[in-house]
């Protein structure tokens, strides 16, 4: 969607350099979405913080990492070669 705003170059020109982008739309985009990132970061610290963040504990995250299947189980039955004729 195309839209006109009045943006201060300068500061345009300082995040550019930052980010490393060429054109004013790379960087008003990249700078957006730069600014979402770093909300769902706050977010998630604020749930680490206040201890709301399921965190399982070291015997769930065993129980999640042992296998389901036994070892094996997937594998498929070697054939045997006829011999050459």
């Amino acid at each position: 969607m195309k839209t006109t705003i009045d943006v201060d170059r300068d500061l345009a020109d300082e995040v550019a350099e930052i980010l490393g982008t060429t054109t004013l739309k790379d960087t008003v985009n990249l700078a957006l979405e730069e600014v979402k990132r770093a909300e769902l970061r706050r977010r998630l610290a604020d749930r680490v913080r206040s201890g709301t963040l399921p965190v399982p504990t070291q015997e769930e995250y065993e129980e999640l990492r042992r296998p389901k299947l036994p070892v094996g189980a997937l594998s498929r039955p070697t054939r045997k070669r006829r011999p050459a004729a």
